[in-house]
């Protein structure tokens, strides 16, 4: 993580758990695709800088996928504290870090070509270990800071629907509390 505080977090975790790498592969989509969603709709982020970031996104996550067996992996968007940096990261219980090689080289190879692209479309892009695995990370500076304090109210909002429809869902009649208002007409 960057040493700036987080002002806004996406999680997604994304069960790549088939034993058949093809059929892990078939998550990539509609994870890369929420990711697009809660960057466009929620967070306001939009041209250039959201192409760059489903592209990276899905790079990652493919790697994951395809390289690290079944396993879930936990994905995380962060917008930092200042709004002015989007941060990818993708954590998997593969050991072995990732590493690109220097050109595209051989026009056959099928493999590392993916990371150039990160890091061609990255500010910053990086690997740590950890104990359960590995995190892979790319960084985009943003032309404009982006909204922090709305796109925590928009989460906010978010959150309390999921309760809502888990509620409905649970055939539960969720019930909203009464405004001071209507708690003192009642009195």
């Amino acid at each position: 993580m960057t040493s700036a505080r987080p002002g806004a977090v996406y999680r997604l975790t994304v069960a790549a758990t088939a034993p058949d790498p093809a059929e892990r592969m078939a998550c990539v989509a509609p994870a890369r695709n929420a990711v697009r969603t809660a960057a466009a709709a929620g967070w306001g982020v939009d041209g250039g800088v959201l192409d760059d970031l489903v592209a990276i996104a899905g790079e990652l996550l493919a790697n994951a996928a395809r390289h690290t067996g079944p396993a879930r992996i936990r994905a995380l968007l962060v917008l930092e504290e200042c709004g002015g940096r989007l941060r990818f990261e993708v954590e998997d219980q593969g050991a072995a870090l990732p590493c690109t090689v220097d050109g595209f080289g051989d026009d056959r190879a099928e493999s590392r070509r993916g990371l150039l692209m990160v890091r061609g479309l990255s500010d910053r892009w990086g690997s740590r270990s950890t104990v359960t695995g590995k995190v892979v990370w790319a960084e985009l500076d943003l032309p404009a800071p982006l909204d922090v304090a709305g796109i925590a109210a928009w989460a906010r909002q978010g959150a309390a629907r999921a309760d809502y429809m888990r509620a409905a869902i649970m055939g539960a009649d969720p019930v909203r509390k009464p405004t001071c208002r209507r708690a003192r007409e009642k009195n």
